[in-house]
């Protein structure tokens, strides 16, 4: 009788085992084509673990670079409380410079700053002329709305809220600020 237990007990074992190497094969294939993940599973006594690790993010920049850029980043938030947009987004670019190792740190760091903002202005009109079709729909959208449909005016806000989103992620916007990351990445750092 104990050894017929034994068996059912290693039958079952073995069965948790590949429900969970199955379920683990299905986790690693629904996260296929994003960020590489290990998986690691652990077959215990009823119910087996599985434990998904994504890879630890590292940093493109030294850590000195890294705490000066969110000690600017931080400065720049407090500026736009108390002073105008441009002359902060000035005091930023010039503290975001010099968060690069001096002389060709810092000057490549400005030409990349320089390259994103000549490839930011057409993108930022492109997007701001977006936002104002957005808007213009939405208010047309509310003013057509009867008092008799409680939905309507959420509806119309939801879809404004969408729109809004898609001018936000044009692709020329997404190219920008890809093509300045590629660019910080070749900066010396301090």
């Amino acid at each position: 009788m104990e050894n017929k237990s034994r068996t059912v007990g290693l039958i079952c074992g073995t069965a948790l085992a590949a429900a969970a190497l199955v379920l683990a094969s299905a986790a690693v294939g629904a996260t296929s084509g994003t960020v590489p993940t290990t998986t690691t599973t652990t077959p215990t006594s009823p119910p087996p673990t599985t434990t998904t690790l994504k890879p630890p993010k590292s940093s493109a920049y030294s850590p000195a670079t890294t705490a000066c850029i969110k000690q600017a980043t931080a400065m720049k938030k407090t500026c736009k409380v108390s002073a105008a947009t441009v002359d902060c987004k000035a005091e930023f670019a010039t503290a975001f410079a010099n968060c690069f190792a001096p002389g060709n740190g810092v000057a490549c760091a400005t030409s990349c700053e320089t390259a994103k903002t000549s490839c930011e202005t057409p993108a930022l009109a492109a997007e701001k002329t977006c936002l104002k079709t957005c808007k213009s729909s939405e208010k047309v959208a509310v003013a057509s709305c009867q008092l008799t449909d409680p939905n309507c005016v959420s509806n119309a806000v939801a879809t404004f809220l969408t729109c809004r989103k898609a001018c936000a992620q044009s692709p020329a916007l997404v190219a920008c600020h890809t093509s300045f990351a590629a660019c910080l990445t070749k900066c010396p750092n301090l």
